[in-house]
């Protein structure tokens, strides 16, 4: 019956409301492969959507082939906040000081808990099958500079049909 579901729920919203479902380029899949059971658990934990967490690792780290994510494993740009090691590069300013982590897995956990924050809490009482509202929040609340940062997340997520993963854990719950 979950099954029968999930196929008419994908049908359905692929053909009425999103793009074909397309092969991602050979990086971007290994990406999400790889840290796709972590951004499940993690929206289990903090109520965020999976399609958001991967969208934002894969803008932010260039599917993981960025320097700051390969050498200090910091997947979605998080700026130094007082504690730990950072690492500097230029961003907003030629002298950014970001967050170095120990490991991928613990980038993961402090964007959950960052996304935990006064700043952002207000997103976890949308539902996690709106990433559009959750992209549109982010950017709002001043994750990132980008002017269409928001736009950028939101075509991410339909390019690589990320929605998928977010409706998945609905289907299960049923």
């Amino acid at each position: 019956m979950k099954t029968i579901l999930l196929i008419l729920a994908v049908l359905l919203f692929t053909s009425s409301t999103f793009p074909a479902l397309k092969r991602a380029p050979a990086h971007i899949e290994q990406y999400i492969k790889r840290f796709l059971k972590t951004a499940q658990k993690e929206a289990e934990l903090y109520n965020i959507p999976i399609s958001i967490t991967l969208a934002q690792g894969i803008i932010e780290s260039n599917a993981g082939r960025s320097e700051l994510s390969k050498k200090h494993n910091n997947h979605f740009g998080v700026k130094y906040r007082g504690s730990g090691k950072f690492a500097i590069y230029k961003d907003d300013s030629p002298r950014d000081k970001f967050q170095v982590y120990k490991s991928a897995w613990r980038s993961y956990r402090d964007h959950s808990k960052l996304l935990q924050t006064k700043r952002y809490k207000h997103l976890t009482k949308l539902s996690r099958l709106n990433y559009k509202d959750w992209a549109c929040g982010l950017k709002s609340a001043g994750y990132a500079t980008a002017p269409k940062y928001a736009e950028i997340l939101i075509s991410i997520i339909e390019k690589y049909s990320l929605w998928v993963y977010d409706f998945e854990t609905l289907i299960r719950w049923i």
